[in-house]
């Protein structure tokens, strides 16, 4: 056995049936598990389900058996006791019990006399294509029970599944890991074989566990002793070698791969640790897109989705990152990169939720990070790490003036009061000047470039939904400009007074506010019907109002009554990745007319989790709805988020004079309103024939002023509904109001009198959002809404004529993967 799998052997474990006491009629020997934190083992849960209900549910134990070497340099075997504390599916699921069972097919399990074993290390990132791989397990295929291991490749994927060639896992493998032998890290558990190949789950969909009941708090636990655990090994004694000496040799971790040591990963991810998660994948994910464009010096967003839960996930994503220079390859920046991450997540965490972590471990991660920054080849890395700490001064979390909107200490993200520009309700906070966008790749001397003009960047006449105004920059910041071909981007420093020297010792505190960052929103498509009366959907992420990511899709399509269950995951995906820091992403839905009835405001990412209408038992504090309150996804849509209607087929046309004028008018206001078909709003709906024509109403809106609101007090998905939203869209309109339940047409005055207020306070088309979303809530209790004569349910109309042809934007390839990377 090479030196590689004696560092496996004693992290490897055999599952089964319980000593004396516990006995069971099933077979001694259920299958493998590997240990990934002391006193943590992973597994597959269909190894655990063949325990029963009972093991699964944590009521019975099984025993767990390892391997230990003695002083002596011997093996011995050592045993344990362990339970079930979470599985995917989980015993209770329908799902489960089945043959296969289904995805992700995990289970994790706490083992007593555990806690000083060694552990392998996870991977922080997903598996390249083809790599080599050694597969580890029990068996007893020759009839002796012992360790298996074979090597092979990963060979592809199918679905969530990745696929084994080479050496395939035969019976008792199943929970076994998948190591990458370039990288020296677990990228799937065994889950079993097919005819021809193996098959493996990737260990990202332990993410899976994050949404079962005390996931959260269970697997973050586990994973922040899994990276305290290689930490506290960087400094062992032991005359044996350590994961993190092992992969300093490996291909994936030499230098012309990576400038980030084994040894200086460990470090930071033990720090890591010590932090509150991040809310969201949203949150790592922008911090990662920040760190690209400031050490590149250009924007060029992911086209491939990435769904990161932690702040390690996020420092993997930036592994072997290079400039883009124009002949392919580029100069290796992803040392750059990961400290300017870590000063990020820090400062980040402080002002976020400073008042959830020890304070001295805050002051180490900060000494630690402005250490390297002193250390660092390049002026201008230290420069921008130091500038990023520098507001973290002063006395230690603990002011009463530091927010503490961001993390509710069970995994779940919370805004503070506002929704940080979503809705057009203002920040309780002033925002902080953000840290300039400084490109720090082609720095190589000790000095900074000469200073130039910079020209002027023109502003899109029509920002993102909620976009904040633009920054004007700050005396002391630098600017990019293009240096010398081939070079990269320069800095260009503003005139500033010199900084003064770093302390000695780094004290911390929070940042006095929010930094200013990008922004993303969500888009869902859902297309005109196919001949089967099935409606095509797309899901993507728009940054900035510009750039658009796909996160899924279905040309195939559902039927309308099914777009609410088929978009619900992809949709918490997408929403997940676009929220982050006090940003909460919008949604804009793009319907054909004949759907623009359609609840999606009353949508809800967890199912069933709702109160319904009329039931005072929440408000009482009686029954189970308090559980709820914890999941903002249990809440409707547009309860949280802007919601808004847009059309699809007009989105795919050049916008028309009449269009672009009168939403020039609702830009600027003040807004006014008037009846969508014409009449007096206390007329409703009078019995009798209704107007024809081709254009029955084109004429009564086309005569309506530019910052006119139409509203319409019934359907706008049918009827005369269908017919007058038609006729305003052509007329130019791209703000409509409507009321999309049907009701008493005596109700109608009273809508229409909420809808003048709620436009007298808007004001204009971006100050929409907010009363929009406040009506929307004191609708949705009956108690309010009778108390405040309040009549229906609201659906809007926000389609600008000037954002971008979503998806049709030049595109370019990626730069040239490292070497072996």
């Amino acid at each position: 056995m090479s030196a590689f799998d004696e560092m496996v052997r004693p992290s490897l474990a055999r599952i089964g049936a319980p000593a004396e006491g516990y006995a069971t009629d099933h077979d001694a020997y259920w299958g493998s598990g590997f240990f990934i934190a002391p006193g943590w083992l992973l597994s597959c849960a269909h190894v655990v389900g063949k325990g029963g209900a009972a093991v699964c549910r944590g009521e019975s134990a099984m025993s767990v058996t390892w391997q230990e070497r003695t002083a002596a340099g011997a093996w011995e075997e050592r045993a344990g006791t362990g339970v079930a504390v979470l599985l995917a599916p989980g015993p209770d699921s329908p799902r489960a019990f089945r043959d296969p069972w289904p995805f992700p097919d995990l289970a994790l399990v706490r083992v007593s006399g555990a806690d000083d074993v060694r552990c392998l290390w996870l991977s922080d990132r997903e598996p390249g294509a083809r790599a080599p791989v050694g597969l580890y397990g029990w068996s007893l295929q020759t009839g002796e029970l012992g360790i298996r291991h074979g090597t092979g490749e990963l060979s592809g994927s199918d679905a969530r599944a990745l696929l084994l060639g080479g050496s395939l896992p035969i019976g008792g493998l199943s929970g076994g890991p998948v190591l990458d032998l370039r990288h020296g890290s677990v990228i799937g558990v065994i889950k079993g074989r097919r005819r021809e190949e193996g098959v493996a789950v990737p260990v990202t969909a332990l993410h899976e566990l994050l949404d079962l009941r005390e996931g959260a708090r269970v697997l973050r636990e586990v994973l922040r002793a899994h990276d305290r655990h290689h930490l506290r090994l960087l400094d062992d004694p032991s005359p044996y070698a350590n994961w993190t000496s092992i992969q300093t040799a490996l291909p994936g971790h030499v230098p012309a791969v990576s400038g980030i040591t084994a040894g200086l990963r460990a470090r930071l991810y033990g720090h890591l640790a010590e932090l509150p998660p991040p809310a969201g994948a949203g949150e790592v994910v922008h911090l990662v897109d920040e760190v690209k464009e400031q050490v590149r010096g250009e924007r060029l967003r992911s086209l491939v989705l990435q769904d990161v839960r932690t702040w390690r996930e996020g420092a993997g994503l930036l592994y072997g990152l290079r400039t883009l220079d124009p002949g392919g390859g580029g100069t290796l920046v992803d040392l750059d990169a990961v400290l300017l991450y870590a000063a990020k997540v820090l400062r980040t965490s402080l002002r976020e939720r400073p008042r959830q972590t020890d304070p001295e471990r805050l002051r180490a991660f900060a000494e630690w990070i402005t250490g390297q920054a002193d250390g660092h080849r390049h002026w201008a890395v230290g420069e921008a790490i130091r500038g990023l700490l520098e507001g973290v001064a002063g006395g230690l979390p603990g002011d009463t003036d530091v927010p503490t909107g961001g993390y509710d200490g069970y995994g779940h993200g919370y805004e503070g009061h506002g929704d940080g520009g979503v809705g057009g309700l203002p920040s309780p906070r002033e925002p902080e000047t953000p840290v300039p966008a400084r490109p720090l790749s082609a720095l190589p001397g000790p000095a900074p470039a000469p200073a130039t003009p910079v020209p002027a960047v023109p502003v899109p006449a029509t920002p993102a939904l909620g976009t904040p105004a633009p920054v004007t920059p700050v005396p002391g910041t630098a600017v990019p400009v293009p240096a010398s071909p081939g070079s990269g981007p320069a800095l260009i420093p503003t005139p500033a007074t010199p900084a003064p020297a770093p302390p000695a010792e780094v004290p911390v505190t929070a940042p006095a506010g929010p930094t200013v960052t990008t922004r993303t929103d969500v888009l869902v498509k859902i297309g005109a019907p196919m001949y089967d009366g099935r409606y095509p959907w797309r899901v993507q992420l728009l940054y900035d109002g510009q750039d658009v990511t796909p996160v899924d899709g279905d040309d195939r399509g559902v039927r309308a009554e099914g777009l609410a269950g088929a978009l619900r995951e992809p949709l918490a995906r997408a929403l997940s990745l676009g929220d982050h820091g006090e940003h909460l992403a919008g949604i804009e839905v793009f319907l054909p007319r004949k759907l623009f009835d359609l609840p999606v405001d009353e949508w809800q990412l967890v199912p069933g989790t709702g109160v319904p209408a009329g039931n005072s038992s929440w408000a009482d504090g009686d029954g189970d709805a308090d559980d709820d309150f914890v999941d903002e996804r249990s809440m409707p849509l547009g309860l949280r988020r802007t919601v808004v209607i847009r059309d699809v087929r007009r989105s795919d046309r050049s916008p028309s004079p009449e269009w672009r004028r009168r939403w020039h008018g609702v830009c600027k206001g003040p807004l006014a309103h008037a009846a969508l078909h014409g009449r007096p709003p206390e007329e409703g709906h009078p019995a009798g024939p209704r107007p024809t024509g081709t254009y029955p109403y084109y004429g009564a809106l086309t005569a309506l002023d530019d910052a006119c609101v139409p509203v319409y007090c019934g359907p706008a998905g049918s009827g005369e509904g269908q017919a007058a939203m038609k006729d305003a869209l052509m007329a130019g309109h791209s703000v409509v109001l409507w009321r999309r339940d049907r009701h008493d047409h005596g109700e109608c005055a009273d809508f229409h009198r909420q809808a003048a207020a709620l436009l007298t306070a808007a004001r204009h088309a971006d100050g929409l959002h907010g009363p929009v979303r406040d009506l929307r809530i004191r609708l949705a209790d009956p108690g309010t809404a009778d108390a405040q004569g309040l009549r229906g349910k609201l659906a809007v109309l926000f389609d600008p004529p000037d954002r971008p042809s979503y998806g049709t934007e030049a595109m370019r390839p990626p730069p040239l993967a490292a070497p072996g990377g």
